[in-house]
């Protein structure tokens, strides 16, 4: 099963495709909501990471 499994992916096929102009303003979208996406998460984990560092207003450590 292994080996089928194996030569299914090592062998070469040959595929026929056509993409329309609809699929590169697809993949761009999704470039720029992953982005937006990674800056946002980034920003919230840093202004936690901050705050953990940060002494408080009263002068008490928690």
């Amino acid at each position: 099963m292994l080996l089928i499994l194996i030569a299914l992916i090592v062998i070469p096929q040959s595929v026929s495709a056509y993409l329309d102009p609809g699929v590169g303003s697809m993949i761009w979208q999704l470039l720029v909501a992953v982005g937006l996406g990674l800056v946002f998460t980034l920003k919230m984990y840093w202004q936690k990471l901050k705050d953990r560092f940060r002494p408080s207003a009263d002068g008490h450590e928690e």
